[in-house]
């Protein structure tokens, strides 16, 4: 099986890499292969809003959106992260996204009003787990990015299951996986009471997404 991952994030090994890598570990663990892109990467151009895109699912633009809507399709199972930034996903990921919509799905207008997006992809069962990061403490931050990728990915899935982790509470590079000390170093800037009891706390709750980030690359596989 395929899995396919695009971090929408700017850092290599950041929180939002970190936890996606475990992901993509749990798969591997049995025995899926697996790539990943940066979205920073890509040699990707914005929309024009020309519309093209809607009547035969072909953009106008001869970039490397093809290559990625060819890996997509191919995917047994997707994994899209980003950290959330002014509540939202990073702009590198809205603007794939807004190339792809048009191209990977079609909107069909529902009798009595409402809209419904199709994939226009082989309707191939594909497992999905989406990925969004938070410096904020509390997982609403990520409610708006969330719709998008319900809305939008959910058309792709066919079947399987769409999963998501919101990780917050990790602002630093690399904090889903800090260390007591680093924790309690962040406990000392903050100006915490209790460095020992916020390190602990910040500890265990790290240690729960990425033991579940795991378990979920391992589900990604089953049909």
């Amino acid at each position: 099986m395929k899995v396919y991952a695009i971090n929408g994030s700017f850092r290599n090994e950041g929180n939002t890499d970190i936890i996606m890598e475990k992901i993509l570990e749990g798969a591997r663990s049995g025995g899926a292969d697996t790539e990943k892109v940066f979205v920073d990467d890509l040699n990707i151009k914005s929309c024009q809003g020309c519309l093209e895109c809607r009547q035969e699912g072909i953009c106008q633009q001869d970039d490397g959106l093809t290559d990625i809507v060819r890996k997509i399709e191919q995917a047994d199972a997707l994994v899209v992260g980003t950290p959330i930034y002014g509540n939202y996903m990073t702009g590198q990921l809205k603007i794939l996204l807004d190339r792809l919509m048009g191209v990977i799905s079609r909107i069909t207008y529902v009798p009595g009003g409402g809209i419904k997006s199709i994939t226009r992809l082989e309707p191939r069962k594909r497992n999905i787990v989406t990925v969004l990061t938070a410096g904020a403490p509390t997982p609403e931050c990520a409610d708006d990015a969330l719709k998008l990728f319900r809305r939008m990915l959910g058309s792709l899935n066919n079947g399987g299951f769409m999963e998501e982790i919101i990780a917050v509470g990790i602002n630093p590079k690399g904090a889903i996986v800090f260390p007591k000390e680093e924790w309690i170093k962040v406990a000392e800037k903050y100006r915490v009471p209790d460095t020992e009891a916020y390190a602990e706390k910040a500890m265990a709750r790290n240690r729960e997404v990425m033991e579940r980030a795991f378990k979920l690359g391992q589900e990604l596989l089953k049909k």
